[in-house]
């Protein structure tokens, strides 16, 4: 084999280094090197091959078999909603119309045959009286054909019409997507996934197979328990005959109809599980999708570490305007104010823990704002009350036990 390829390609030098596994065992890839220097690389992590003037990494085609396996996103399902790709069966809708039209030819069914006779009666001799038959002939005879056909089929037409729009409603609800509408190129040609099997396309075998079958079934026992009615329409009259008929057809109808709406449901539900299937994303566009939405994890880590920097560092400014700061007296400091006239009770305007507890407490000391130890009361501080929020009622008695023993704030507030 080897000297058969260097015939045909004379001094070129045939190198075989590596197999590749893929889905049908393995891939045979070789490079044509026309330098004798050239060699060819292997690595334990990762394959590529060198033609002496460039290299091409076989990693970077790794991505299109990477499974997916992370649930899809509400962008994901966003997305394919505005173009229009939602889970439904179309035959839902189908039977839903086969039912109405069936339904309603048999409500009406009585008028309709009507109808239909008088219009037979109305055109068919007229047809045959013309004399001649021209384009003005033509054009009266086509107008009234038409008009009067109309008035015939509408109400059918209608009732079809209404279940039609039903039957999509009743899946995807109302939804109007103006990029469905817009032409789409990959529409027209060939989608070669159609065609390969698939488990979609075996569905689809499968369902139109027991569709045949069970339709084939029905219509046999039901026809078969009226054939000897049906051979004797011959002795009947007309209007009886027909009606026999009639009937006949819509018992076929309807439970041809009903066996149909059965397999739309499972239908239904087939398709919407393929599509929450399609809509699934690989572990690699999740992320991406995550760092579109909501910016690169380590910029928003590092952007909300600087907003608590900056909030802490304006909290710990108003650490020399406290009237007293209550301590744990290692793990939490709180700094509390009372403005008379302004605050209605004394307000926390700032508060930490561990190291920013210290940090609160060496300002207090530097600013000469007095510090009282009282654990039970600094932790439940810390923990029910933001910065800058009024103390509750709760705390009052304990706060103001504390406050009116500190020389500092009895004279702020008069009493001394």
């Amino acid at each position: 084999m080897k000297d058969c390829i260097k015939n045909v390609l004379g001094n070129e030098k045939i190198e075989f280094f590596s197999w590749v596994r893929s889905l049908f065992g393995g891939l045979e890839i070789f490079s044509i090197n026309s330098k004798p220097e050239s060699h060819i690389k292997t690595l334990s992590t990762s394959a590529f091959f060198s033609t002496g003037y460039y290299e091409i990494q076989l990693q970077l085609f790794a991505a299109a078999d990477e499974g997916r396996t992370e649930p899809p996103s509400e962008r994901r399902r966003r997305e394919e909603k505005e173009k229009g790709n939602v889970p439904k069966s179309n035959e839902v809708a189908s039977t839903l119309v086969l039912l109405g039209g069936t339904g309603v030819l048999f409500i009406l069914g009585d008028t309709f045959i009507r109808n239909t006779a008088i219009f037979i009666k109305k055109y068919l001799p007229m047809g045959m009286k013309l004399d001649r038959f021209g384009a003005e002939e033509f054009r009266v005879i086509l107008s009234g054909v038409s008009r009067d056909f109309f008035n015939l089929l509408w109400p059918v037409l209608a009732i079809t019409l209404v279940f039609a729009v039903v039957g999509n409603v009743v899946q995807v609800g109302f939804m109007f997507s103006p990029r469905a509408l817009s032409f789409r190129f990959d529409r027209i040609t060939p989608n070669f996934k159609r065609v390969l099997p698939n488990r979609q396309t075996l569905f689809n075998l499968v369902k139109s197979l027991a569709k045949v079958v069970l339709i084939g079934v029905i219509s046999y026992i039901l026809i078969s328990g009226d054939f000897l009615k049906v051979l004797l329409t011959g002795n009947m009259g007309m209007m009886q005959a027909i009606s026999l008929i009639t009937y006949s057809g819509f018992k076929i109808m309807m439970a041809v109809g009903l066996l149909l709406l059965g397999i739309a449901v499972a239908d239904f539900f087939f398709q919407k599980s393929e599509f929450e299937e399609s809509l699934k994303q690989t572990p690699s566009e999740a992320k991406r999708e995550m760092k579109e939405d909501s910016g690169d994890p380590v910029m928003k880590n590092r952007r909300m570490q600087l907003a608590r920097d900056m909030m802490q560092g304006n909290m710990l400014r108003e650490v020399p305007k406290a009237d007293v700061v209550i301590t744990n007296p290692t793990h939490y400091s709180v700094a509390l104010s009372y403005e008379m006239g302004r605050d209605s009770a004394p307000r926390v305007i700032a508060k930490g823990e561990n190291r920013l507890a210290l940090e609160i407490r060496r300002i207090a000391r530097e600013n000469d704002v007095p510090i009282v130890e009282s654990p039970k009361q600094a932790r439940l501080l810390y923990a029910q009350v933001e910065v800058g929020e009024e103390i509750p009622q709760e705390f009052f008695q304990a706060v103001v036990q504390i406050l009116i023993t500190l020389e500092k704030f009895k004279k702020k507030v008069g009493m001394a």
